[in-house]
């Protein structure tokens, strides 16, 4: 099985997942204004679980933003370079965020740690099972960013041409 192909199944893996947490996140919610309209009762504990399942719905998508290449960038200079030196932008730009997404496990593995002793205020379960979204989501950044390395490095060196990573957002990209 190839990279790409791996990296396809990964993908999809996290996109339903992203799904399942959406439906869990409004359920919560919806229960929530549902119990205040019809009961005149709160349930206390949707807004902290929609809030916390959000948090990890948001880190668990930034991984398909990195492989797809839908962050934030600034395309000026590199829409005006040969392709190659595109392809050695992509690959700095991967080096770099390679280095941070390996700061965001680290770190985030200490802050997990640290918050296992601390309770939720209405479900009661370690926070660090919120702040686990940090290592886990830099995980898997860094992963799809080695993807993102590889066919850049391939292009830059040409072994392989127009495959450097997806294209930005709004370029025809986001199609699967």
């Amino acid at each position: 099985m190839n990279m790409t192909r791996c990296m396809d199944m990964l993908e999809t893996a996290i996109r339903w997942t992203v799904v399942l947490l959406l439906a869990v996140m409004v359920a919560a919610i919806g229960s929530q204004v549902f119990a205040r309209y019809l009961f005149h009762e709160s349930l206390y504990w949707t807004e902290e679980l929609g809030r916390h399942v959000m948090v990890w719905m948001i880190f668990l998508a930034s991984v398909l933003c990195v492989r797809r290449g839908f962050h934030l960038s600034i395309t000026l200079l590199k829409e005006r370079l040969k392709p190659d030196k595109q392809a050695l932008m992509q690959l700095v730009g991967a080096v770099v965020l390679a280095y941070f997404f390996y700061m965001m496990i680290v770190h985030g593995w200490t802050l997990t740690q640290k918050t296992m002793v601390q309770r939720s205020s209405a479900l009661h379960y370690p926070m660090g099972y919120v702040y686990a979204s940090l290592p886990v989501s830099g995980l898997l950044m860094f992963i799809v960013n080695l993807e993102v390395m590889i066919k850049a490095g391939l292009e830059f060196f040409g072994k392989r041409t127009g495959e450097a990573v997806a294209q930005p957002a709004g370029t025809g990209g986001e199609s699967k």
